[in-house]
């Protein structure tokens, strides 16, 4: 009776290394097959398709903010070249800018700017990095962004605004 428990683990062991030999031949096969159509494949639409499987990050954009008021828009007033008198030649710059900001009831208001440094200032010292949640272009190619600001808030904005 042992012997013939013997010869059928044998039987078993040998059935088991059959099936697992032709399933690593199969294994091979499949391995040169998915190469050869990843090499043949649009890699755009691989990265595509890939980065739809893993999930898509949201986009993540940043906007000037000036104290706790979000700027929503800008817009020069002024640009003027100051020449000297006698020689003509330009001595300096005369710059003033229109800065829209958005406070935290909704409300805009309007300041005055004098000069790019300080306009320059405005827009890149105090910085916040919001989620884009919503995209749209108009007919003239014009894209506004829906992002929602870190009071829960969503703001639309034109995408010169933004960054």
């Amino acid at each position: 009776m042992e012997e013939t428990k013997k010869e059928e683990v044998k039987v078993d062991v040998a059935s088991l290394l059959a099936k697992v030999e032709a399933l690593e031949k199969r294994d091979v096969e499949n391995q040169e097959k998915l190469k050869m159509l990843y090499d043949v494949a649009d890699k755009g639409r691989v990265l595509n398709y890939e980065g739809q499987k893993v999930g898509k990050k949201p986009t993540r954009v940043k906007l000037s903010v000036r104290g706790e008021d979000i700027v929503i828009g800008w817009r020069t007033v002024k640009d003027i070249l100051v020449k000297h008198p006698t020689t003509g030649l330009t001595v300096g710059e005369e710059q003033q800018y229109e800065v829209i900001l958005l406070d935290k009831e909704g409300k805009t208001s309007k300041i005055i700017v004098d000069g790019y440094p300080m306009f320059s200032d405005l827009r890149y010292t105090e910085r916040i990095e919001v989620e884009v949640v919503g995209k749209r272009e108009d007919y003239q190619g014009n894209i506004t962004f829906s992002v929602s600001v870190p009071d829960g808030r969503v703001i639309d904005l034109d995408a010169r605004f933004v960054n």
